[in-house]
């Protein structure tokens, strides 16, 4: 993420509901507009004003801005276009909010097929839209890379291991966990067919003792 998208509370979710269900409007990788019943980090969202009643709605993760075609439909870009990417921002009596394009007329809805807008119409569902403050934490969006301190074998700089931290014993009353679960180990070989005439057993290799309530004598 830039320096813009630092601090959380500039960014936004445009969440919509009918009386059925509730989404917020969500701009993939790909560039898909569509809508998640919770707060993702595809529906975070960057609205800036371009000129006074006019904004321009970008999606923080897929970096894309919102642009509608010229038959209503809304995608994602990473072209800007002041004739596509330029949406009119009116407040109604509810406090909701509503997008429409100047240039094509259409007017921003996750809900097919969609409508040209006029002033006075009947809104038609997932139109509407309130502005939501961001939940998700901004290491969601751009998680830095982790940093080594593992030291190899070889470490010339610690020949006598002082700064390399010694091993310790396992207190497996401490805690139940295994702690060889993670290491991988050679799968265990099927079991060999021995026969008992054939074995021999290290503590009485001459056969003189009982083994098994068998007898092995010497011949």
């Amino acid at each position: 993420m830039t320096d813009s998208w630092g601090n959380p509370d500039k960014l936004t979710h445009l969440y919509t509901a009918s009386e059925r269900n509730s989404y917020h409007l969500q701009i993939h990788y790909d560039g898909r507009v569509d809508g998640a019943p919770r707060q993702t980090v595809y529906s975070a969202l960057s609205i800036k004003s371009e000129e006074a009643g006019y904004v321009v709605i970008t999606g923080v993760k897929s970096g894309r801005y919102l642009c509608m075609d010229k038959y209503g439909n809304v995608f994602g870009s990473h072209f800007f276009s002041h004739d596509d990417c330029v949406f009119k921002q009116e407040t109604l009596e509810n406090n909701h909010d509503i997008y429409h394009s100047t240039k094509h007329r259409f007017l921003l809805s996750l809900k097919k097929p969609k409508q040209q807008f006029r002033q006075g119409m009947f809104l038609p569902p997932y139109s509407q839209f309130l502005s939501m403050e961001n939940k998700i934490p901004l290491t969601r969006f751009n998680t830095p890379q982790p940093i080594r301190h593992t030291r190899s074998a070889d470490d010339f700089s610690d020949p006598n291991n002082i700064i390399t931290p010694r091993k310790t014993s396992w207190d497996y009353s401490a805690s139940n966990h295994n702690p060889f679960q993670d290491v991988w180990l050679p799968r265990p070989k099927d079991p060999l067919r021995i026969n008992h005439n054939d074995m021999v057993d290290p503590d009485d290799p001459e056969g003189v003792v009982k083994f098994k309530g068998r007898r092995h004598f010497k011949r």
